[in-house]
């Protein structure tokens, strides 16, 4: 392995040892990960106690408060706060289609539950995007007798079908707030409109009294929470921007500056998004903290405002989404907004990493698996047709490299004749320049790649495609293939064995093992490249055995390109075409005449 290749594998290898330290879980996360009870019970307790916190915060009218205050008994059917009258007994009802399932309660008139029919978790159970008791979507209204919830009395069920719903809240003056949640025909998209009808009287003017709040504590819908935890976040899109998040730490908050379009709370492979046409006011609070409890992977809140100026009636028109974070279909859902570019919460990368993927990797993966119904043939095809891409920089490396090799005895002679380190680059040069070789010709074509390679680090990690599909011994392309659990944790390896990583790192040295023979690589060189796979070896144990599967067949297909190559152009032809270059008047390029003016003139310096 020449020195220019080298180099190359080592940029490569610090920048995955950067990635791995940064995406490494903290302390704090891998001693929760090792929870393994599932404290639904104490997280149903901090939901209670995160209320009541709310409640004390801006408390809802009571008797001292109320200038004509209602008796609240839990008894009563008929309760009262502020001018708002409770209506009935609470009930408990359900919209569904094909795809989506909403549970609500006329308490609050809130959604209580969304749970996705044709999507399951890692351990088969019911996937659910919002849960009872650890999710509340809910809203606040100052009214001159104070703060209301509406989550504080019950909203009569005016209207009901299988896919629709509407509730009301009544004042004493024959006004009415209405919430009417009308779900899409199939699809994971529903109309959550709010009405207000001749309650003028009853709230206050302004963008600070009409607050749409949702809190959730998010189940843990994969069995990795590592991946989960660095997935997650909080998404937004404020007019006429790009969508941008607020981060992924361990507790993170924002507050938007902006009419804000929509905010998505986010998870690995999910998200549930909430949308204003009309656009939410400014000064909306974006929070996410993370959670302890195994069964949890955050919670995460979002208090956004609706600017209200007294009109007689007003409707906020919104549009919810919950459902799978497919790149291809978030990019078709229709949020009443024109470029929404609800797409952008898949992580694709940031900078060259991105566009790759957004532009060419996504495009050629969607054609396959649209092709081929088996993931795991469609990955193996698409290594195929990126491979064939960039096999003329494989050509151009492989053919420099060899060249290399060809004029190393003449480089060991100049070495040998000047001890002077910069007489020896200059005759070196003067060499390559006769030849037509550059020394750089074999790096830069690896250089080329290496946004292939990253680009895919952050593709398969985030690839919906790729979740619950199996592909021989693997039984979710979208985590680890473990052939077999070591019982105890390895540092910089982990607890279990993945069958595709130890044959890419197979495969890597044994591409290392011949590529030393195209190099000539020799001495402490020779072994430097054989490092470099057993620390990916490491790094990549427990990334999704669909990258670990690309980068094996990746290997083998490289393998297999250089085989062909190295036969069809042998070291005679090689040598032939040197020595043809090195008949031909050499022409120097204005750059190359400075360097080697500024070598000459350093040169009678040091003299």
């Amino acid at each position: 392995m020449d020195r220019n290749t080298i180099i190359g594998f080592s940029l490569i290898f610090l920048i995955l040892i950067g990635f791995y330290f940064y995406t490494k879980p903290t302390a704090d996360q891998m001693a929760a990960q090792q929870k393994t009870s599932d404290s639904l019970e104490l997280v149903e307790q901090r939901v209670e106690e995160a209320r009541k916190k709310e409640l004390a915060a801006n408390p809802s009218p009571n008797v001292n408060a109320i200038e004509n205050p209602a008796v609240f008994n839990d008894t009563s059917t008929a309760k009262k706060v502020g001018n708002f009258v409770s209506s009935g007994e609470e009930k408990t009802v359900s919209i569904a289609n094909k795809d989506i399932k909403i549970s609500l309660n006329s308490k609050g008139g809130e959604i209580r539950q969304i749970e996705l029919l044709n999507q399951k978790r890692w351990d088969g159970k019911a996937l659910k995007m919002l849960n009872e008791n650890l999710s509340t979507m809910y809203f606040k209204i100052n009214t001159p007798g104070g703060a209301l919830n509406s989550t504080d009395l019950n909203w009569e069920v005016r209207k009901q079908s299988d896919r629709s719903v509407t509730f009301r809240l009544s004042n004493s003056d024959s006004g009415y707030i209405e919430q009417k949640i009308d779900l899409d025909a199939e699809g994971y998209t529903f109309d959550f409109n709010l009405l207000l009808k001749n309650v003028q009287n009853d709230i206050y003017r302004g963008n600070s009294d009409l607050v749409l709040v949702m809190n959730s504590f998010l189940n843990k819908q994969e069995k990795d929470k590592k991946w989960e935890l660095q997935k997650s976040t909080i998404s937004y899109k404020i007019e006429k921007e790009s969508p941008d998040d607020i981060g992924s730490g361990e507790e993170e908050e924002e507050e938007i500056k902006g009419r804000t379009q929509w905010f998505s709370f986010n998870q690995q492979y999910f998200n549930i998004t909430v949308a204003n046409p009309q656009g939410f006011d400014t000064d909306g609070l974006l929070k996410m903290n993370s959670v302890e409890e195994d069964s949890i992977v955050r919670n995460m809140e979002a208090q956004m405002y609706l600017n209200y100026n007294l009109e007689d009636e007003r409707t906020y028109a919104l549009r919810v989404y919950a459902g799978p974070s497919e790149y291809k279909s978030l990019s078709k859902v229709d949020l009443g907004i024109e470029n929404a570019e609800m797409e952008k919460i898949v992580p694709l990368g940031w900078g060259i990493f991105g566009w790759i993927n957004e532009y060419a990797i996504i495009p050629i993966f969607n054609v396959v698996t649209n092709s081929i119904a088996a993931t795991g043939l469609a990955i193996i095809l698409l290594t195929l047709i990126i491979k064939f891409l960039l096999l003329p920089l494989v050509y151009k490396s492989y053919i420099s490299s060899a060249k290399m090799r060809i004029l190393k005895p003449e480089i060991e002679k100049i070495k040998e004749k000047h001890s002077d380190l910069q007489k020896q680059q200059q005759e070196n040069m003067n060499l390559y320049k006769k030849a037509g070789v550059s020394p750089m010709s074999g790096c830069v074509p690896l250089l080329f790649q290496m946004p292939v390679l990253f680009a895919m680090f952050q593709f398969f990690p985030s690839a919906f495609q790729l979740r619950q599909k199996s592909f021989l011994w693997a039984d979710d392309l979208s985590r680890y293939d473990s052939i077999f659990d070591i019982g105890f944790n390895i540092p910089m390896y982990g607890d279990h064995i993945s069958l595709f990583t130890l044959l890419m790192t197979l495969s890597t040295l044994l591409y290392t093992h011949f590529n030393n023979q195209i190099t000539g690589a020799s001495g402490q060189m020779k072994y430097i490249g054989y490092i470099m796979p057993v620390v990916f070896l490491g790094v990549l144990n427990d990334y999704a055995s669909g990258l670990t599967l690309y980068y094996l067949v990746s290997n083998l297909v490289t393998f297999g390109q250089q085989w062909v190559i190295r036969k069809r152009v042998n070291d005679d032809k090689l040598r032939a075409q040197i020595a043809l270059a090195r008949k031909k008047p050499l022409k120097k390029s204005k750059f190359q005449a400075r360097m080697e003016e500024a070598m000459k003139q350093q040169q009678k310096k040091r003299k």
